[in-house]
């Protein structure tokens, strides 16, 4: 049941919750408009997916440092205005750690109680990253910030005293991301673990297609002892060229069976009803693998996302 704060704003369902509550589901993942858009489009889009039946949401951070803002709002409206969960990610790139407080509490203060942990990206034209003095380098950082946040224990500002009484802990369920492809097989489940232990809850994956990779990934996480749902990314694809693409760009594998399948370019006259049923397939063979649902990258294919997302449900 959802309860209000005391600014009247509705806590949200916890994802794990929500997860254990159902055999399966199928999610989506939006992207803010640009800054200076039209911002109606992001609306528009968020009511597609849910009445074409998207259990829950999450909404994406300024990915590749792209100027994104709107995040938190979009977050917030998802979950007060159209009554699904939602999660919200949260990068931590470019932020001292009192600026992450700071924001976090903003997200506690709206009943946001999902959050996506990540580190985030730089700017696609800067080669070289470094965090700034004092600040996060790495996700589980963050992680391991918002996880003693749920216990109560905030930053000390020098030269002021911190709360003795009266401590309102935060209470986001924590979430991280993975990477099932990771071109180190050993770190793969190295660097996840870090993440667990510092206090994530649940994860999704990076774009994946690759059932196989899924599934050893699931077995490397069993060797660690991890045991939190872990749901694997995907998009629907239209041509082997733009599959080629996806795979360069994120450094991942589309498997034989799925790309011999794919027309060879959107132009080709394959229907919108076999890219249907190709990918209902992936979907349905993550799921005879264990995993507890799928969450789509929809981009700008909000349509075939829907008619994907209503095929499954039916």
């Amino acid at each position: 049941m959802l309860t209000m704060n005391a600014f009247g704003f509705r806590a949200d369902q916890k994802i794990t919750d929500f997860i254990k509550s159902h055999k399966f589901t199928l999610s989506a993942e939006i992207i803010p408009a640009r800054n200076g858009t039209e911002q109606k489009a992001v609306l528009n889009q968020i009511e597609a997916l849910i009445k074409h039946g998207a259990q829950f949401l999450s909404v994406t951070k300024g990915a590749g440092g792209s100027l994104r803002g709107g995040s938190l709002p979009i977050a917030q409206t998802v979950k007060e205005n159209f009554g699904v969960p939602c999660v919200a990610h949260f990068t931590c790139r470019d932020l001292t750690p009192h600026e992450v407080e700071n924001q976090l509490i903003d997200h506690h203060y709206f009943g946001i109680r999902n959050i996506l942990a990540l580190r985030g990206d730089p700017p696609m034209s800067q080669t070289e990253w470094r965090a700034k003095p004092g600040s996060h380098e790495y996700a589980y950082q963050l992680i391991e910030q918002i996880r003693k946040l749920n216990a109560g224990q905030y930053l000390v500002r020098e030269g002021f005293n911190s709360p003795d009484q009266g401590i309102e802990k935060t209470d986001f369920c924590i979430g991280a991301a993975v990477y099932p492809e990771h071109p180190n097989p050993k770190e793969r489940g190295e660097f996840f673990k870090q993440k667990i232990d510092a206090g994530a809850e649940y994860a999704i994956s990076q774009m994946l297609f690759d059932v196989d990779a899924y599934s050893d990934f699931m077995d490397q996480c069993g060797k660690f002892g991890i045991n939190v749902p872990i749901l694997p990314g995907t998009r629907i694809l239209k041509s082997k060229k733009q599959a080629a693409t996806m795979a360069s760009r994120f450094q991942v594998s589309v498997p034989k069976w799925l790309m011999d399948r794919l027309p060879d370019s959107t132009s080709s006259k394959s229907t919108d009803a076999q890219i249907q049923d190709l990918f209902s397939e992936l979907v349905e063979k993550f799921q005879k693998r264990g995993a507890p649902g799928v969450h789509l990258f929809i981009l700008s294919d909000t349509d075939g996302s829907c008619q994907l997302i209503r095929k499954l449900l039916s």
